[in-house]
């Protein structure tokens, strides 16, 4: 199993903008390398590539949100049911008007992944489980770890890693009681811990999309 650590900010946020940047694939269905939904893999992963409309159709009570937990850089604009355990990804923000993104290009936007938690993604791991035995778990034999580092201050604790030809994000800090997370170094992968999972291909033709609106 290949592990790195105490990777660069910098590095992080090159990686984060070259997935941003993979061209869309035909008929903006996301990548080819998506695997089909099998034993053990939530069955909300086939609503991936599917238009924020129908899924706003199928779903009147759902509601356009913007959730602080799934990434380690940016806000994440979504869309669910309240109080739901997970919900519809579709681009990433740090400022600009995201909802009436959602609003105005919803026919155009695609789901590009989820924001939940590491138990929600992956219902056969345990309560608690070191980093070996999660990732045997899953069959995955690479994976980066953001260590407590000062050029990783943004994402320190959080592990990225490729799963079924989408990209995996897990935050392992420890909630603080004044909130936001503290750093604790302790490899171990919760159930709770908050997670997201995302096809970068989609997410790519989203935020251009999204761009479009929220800064005009």
């Amino acid at each position: 199993m290949r592990r790195t650590v105490l990777i660069p900010a910098l590095c992080l946020l090159a990686a984060f903008a070259l997935s941003a940047c993979s061209p869309a694939a035909p008929g903006g269905q996301g990548s080819e390398a998506l695997s089909p939904v099998g034993p053990g893999t939530p069955a909300f992963l086939d609503d991936i590539g599917r238009p924020l409309r129908e899924l706003k159709a199928e779903q009147p009570s759902g509601e356009v949100g913007i959730r602080l937990d799934g990434f380690p850089d940016h806000a994440a604009a979504c869309f669910g049911e309240p109080g739901a355990e997970y919900a519809s990804y579709f681009f990433g923000t740090q400022s600009g008007d995201a909802e009436k993104a959602m609003d105005e290009c919803a026919p155009q936007l695609k789901c590009a992944g989820f924001v939940t938690t590491a138990g929600v993604l992956f219902p056969d791991m345990e309560d608690e489980m070191s980093f070996e035995d999660f990732f045997s778990l899953l069959g995955v034999d690479e994976y980066e770890y953001f260590g407590d580092d000062e050029n990783t201050i943004t994402a320190e604790g959080w592990l990225r890693f490729q799963y079924r030809g989408m990209e995996v994000l897990i935050n392992t800090n420890e909630a603080a009681a004044g909130g936001g997370w503290d750093f604790t170094g302790t490899e171990l992968v919760k159930r709770d811990a908050p997670a997201s999972i995302a096809d970068p291909e989609l997410s790519a033709a989203n935020q251009d999309l999204a761009d479009a609106v929220m800064f005009d």
